[in-house]
């Protein structure tokens, strides 16, 4: 039980960081600029400090000399830390970290930001934190050969923006990232191989941040914390499911990682039937279509993805005590995730297939209200275009007084509708978008999101209709 110690002094080092420097890292953040204000694709009205990167880094770096001191006293040095190159992963993981600041301060092109995550991976790659022979559940194994760094570098970089993508509703990437972080730890123990200097204290920490995030959030990761927290799992988990051959197990790969994978692969082959650029941001996440399935509640919505994400975890480990049971652990998550996609209309061929034309309808709407204002691009004939593309048989939009402002189709009252809250500064609600068609509410959440561009024009109707009001109030 000795050789615990230090890992239990080095979580308690990092937790302790990260709850009594919270008010001091939002300070410092304030200080900064590093404040996310209001946004279109945001959820929250007030500005909010990103000090969670700093509070993380901290944390991280005061937990392994926490270690360090306690394992010397206790002379455990010949079997604590013996492999300098977790010690050495530190430098690439303040790179990223350092990155995700500047982009916090004043947002990079993603090609600069990709030019420095595949920097720090290949560093990872030379510190043997790489993907070199391949296990498939036992069915299938080779080794990567000249592949090996390509293949590691790119799929370190995927994790590190997955992280980074799904840090879109409170508490989700901290919580995915506890969950993972977990799961490896759990499974280098199962393994043999006991490396959790890293691993545990950076679950505790990110665990610990919750307690800012959550609620009536305090403070953000920023892209500083979700991309450090994308790197430093995406590195460790190709140390952790490394099978007594040396060969790397994919199935708990994908297992222990499942809910950001899962979502940056959908997004980047959706982002691309879409024709759209794969690196382009919009609402199409799988926290945004359960939010719209829960009606905007984001605690359900992060419960849920995080209930997902556990049961990935917990078949990981399940997988690597019992390699036969890889199939079944694998298929509860994924039937899971598909759940969503399907309730939300994006598993649907049809509505992927019409997805380009959709987007460029409603880009062409967009445009023309810029010129020509909301009111004549509403009434343009190619948003019947769009309804037909997308299913939509009817449109309204409700000011937050309930009042129809403004409509297009014949709705159906025997059929539900889905209702989207449009919002201005944030979460300051102006109205309502009511969209319906020939199916259930829900799977209309895809053409909710193809919607996305025009968003600023029913906002434009919604600010006329105010001040339409407020002029007759002057005048009564």
């Amino acid at each position: 039980m000795r050789e615990y110690i230090p890992y239990g002094v080095g979580v308690a080092s990092a937790v302790l960081v990260v709850l009594a420097g919270g008010r001091w890292f939002r300070r410092t953040a304030w200080r900064l600029g590093l404040i996310d204000g209001p946004r279109l694709r945001g959820v929250h009205a007030e500005p909010v400090a990103k000090s969670g990167g700093m509070a993380i880094v901290t944390a991280l770096v005061a937990s392994l000399l926490a270690q360090l001191v306690t394992a010397r006293a206790m002379h455990l040095e010949g079997s604590y830390l013996n492999d300098i190159n977790h010690l050495y992963l530190l430098l690439p993981a303040l790179a990223i970290a350092g990155l995700g600041l500047m982009d916090d301060l004043r947002p990079l092109g993603a090609a600069a930001k990709l030019a420095v995550q595949a920097a720090a991976a290949t560093v990872a790659w030379f510190l043997f934190f790489r993907i070199d022979h391949v296990n498939a559940a036992g069915l299938v194994q080779f080794s990567a050969g000249w592949l090996s760094l390509p293949l590691t570098v790119v799929f370190i970089v995927a994790v590190t923006n997955a992280f980074n993508m799904i840090d879109g509703v409170d508490g989700l990437c901290g919580g995915a990232a506890f969950i993972a972080l977990l799961g490896i730890g759990g499974f280098s123990m199962l393994g043999g191989e006991l490396r959790l200097e890293l691993a545990l204290p950076l679950g505790a920490a990110a665990l610990a941040f919750l307690r800012f995030n959550l609620g009536k959030p305090k403070a953000f990761l920023g892209d500083s914390g979700s991309m450090l927290l994308g790197f430093l799992v995406a590195t460790l988990s190709l140390r952790a499911v490394v099978r007594a051959d040396g060969a790397l197990d994919l199935v708990p790969l994908f297992l222990l990682l499942s809910l950001p994978v899962v979502d940056i692969t959908t997004v980047f082959f959706r982002r691309i039937l879409q024709g759209s650029s794969p690196l382009r941001a919009d609402r199409g996440h799988i926290h945004h279509i359960l939010l719209l399935l829960f009606d905007g509640n984001v605690t359900r919505t992060t419960a849920t993805l995080l209930l997902m994400a556990a049961m990935g975890a917990a078949g990981a480990i399940w997988s690597g005590w019992e390699p036969m049971l890889a199939g079944a652990a694998i298929t509860l998550p994924i039937g899971l995730y598909a759940a969503v996609y399907i309730a939300g209309g994006y598993a649907s061929w049809g509505n992927l297939r019409n997805a380009g034309a959709a987007s460029d309808a409603a880009q062409n709407l967009a445009a023309r209200a810029d010129d020509a204002g909301a009111e004549s691009a509403l009434a343009d004939a190619k948003l019947l275009d769009w309804m037909r593309l997308t299913g939509v048989t009817a449109i309204a939009l409700f000011s937050d007084e309930g009042k129809r402002v403004w409509s297009a189709g014949v709705p159906d009252a025997d059929r539900d509708a889905l209702d989207i809250p449009l919002y201005a500064s944030g979460r300051v609600e102006r109205g309502h978008l009511v969209l319906q068609g020939p199916g259930r509410a829900g799977a209309m959440a895809f053409a909710a999101h193809l919607l996305l561009p025009l968003y600023p024009a029913f906002m434009e109707l919604l600010a006329i209709q105010t001040a339409e009001k407020a002029v007759e109030e002057t005048r009564v």
